[in-house]
């Protein structure tokens, strides 16, 4: 069986065979927005504000922030963490694949990022300025991309507020309170028509769905998007960067095939006690292993114990 370092080094050899990064890796992610032009060139795109209010300058913040429950002391680490120069924060998260508690996330992430927010806030206020407003909140942007269909998506940008219920088919209807949005894109949702569309967002996007298995890079007159481009051929980065890369493909595929093991056999456990409870209401070996998935042997044994118990009482 292969070793850990062989693997990393096989995957190492499958990188090189392309011509770019995948920009949806977590690594990658945070190393191309890791310039803030970058980041602020990726915000005013994707935010869509005015003229007026387009971003000029940001500020990093931590990315690690603990939270505390009565069961354990656990950590949200933000992908991007910022201040922005017109006093509002905002996370960048990248995600590659979904799961069950996906919306809890993204909700568990705003309220953090708004709390975090609202601490640093309030330490560059006055104590006039506290006293006045107590409750006084910054606005925040919680941006999730997501390389998965998001099955509440319409379309592969929706932006998300707090709204009435009663307001539900007036299009007209404005947030009751706006300091706090999330914007989620949808990679799934984008198509040639969108691309056509020839914007700073688009090239955007065309980036993310498309330069892990591009051949060149596409033409630009944006040099930010260019200088991505440029910054992320397999041929121009560092051999170490490369293997850390092949590093977290390796840990991530063998993370994924031990939780899948585990809840194959958490599954067939839970399975196995079913099958202990018809066997013992006297149903046969046969059936409770056709009704139930499992393998024949495991239920004869279950049975053959269960015969041996009863024979010992």
């Amino acid at each position: 069986m292969a070793t850990f370092e062989e693997k990393v080094e096989k995957q190492v050899e499958i990188l090189k065979q392309h011509t770019f990064l995948d920009p949806t890796r977590d690594r990658v992610f945070k190393e191309i927005f890791s310039k803030d032009a970058t980041l602020i060139h990726f915000l005013n795109a994707i935010l869509h504000l005015p003229e007026e209010r387009k971003i000029v300058s940001i500020e990093r913040k931590k990315p690690a922030s603990t939270l505390t429950s009565a069961i354990d002391v656990e950590e949200v680490r933000f992908d991007v963490h910022a201040k922005l120069n017109n006093e509002e924060y905002v996370d960048l998260e990248m995600q590659r694949a979904t799961h069950e508690d996906f919306v809890d996330r993204v909700e568990l992430y705003a309220s953090q990022l708004s709390i975090e927010s609202k601490i640093h806030f309030d330490s560059q206020r006055t104590e006039t300025e506290k006293e006045d407003h107590p409750y006084l909140m910054p606005s925040t942007y919680s941006i999730w991309i997501c390389n998965f269909p998001v099955r509440f998506c319409e379309c592969y940008r929706e932006e998300l507020g707090l709204f009435r219920f009663s307001s539900i088919g007036d299009p007209d209807a404005l947030p009751v309170y706006d300091k706090k949005r999330y914007i989620v894109v949808d990679l799934c949702k984008v198509d040639a028509k969108v691309l056509n569309l020839n914007t700073a967002e688009t090239e955007w996007l065309e980036l993310f769905t498309r330069m892990a298995s591009a051949k060149d890079a596409p033409k630009t007159k944006d040099p930010v998007i260019a200088d991505v481009y440029r910054r992320m051929m397999v041929n121009a980065l560092e051999k170490n960067f490369i293997k850390e890369i092949a590093a977290g493909m390796v840990t991530e595929a063998e993370i994924k095939t031990r939780i899948g093991t585990a809840r194959r056999e958490g599954r067939e456990e839970a399975r196995l006690g079913d099958a202990e409870a018809f066997l013992r209401d006297g149903d046969s070996v046969d059936r409770v292993a056709r009704v139930l998935k499992l393998p024949l042997e495991k239920v004869q044994e279950l049975a053959d114990k269960i015969a041996s118990g009863k024979a010992q009482s």
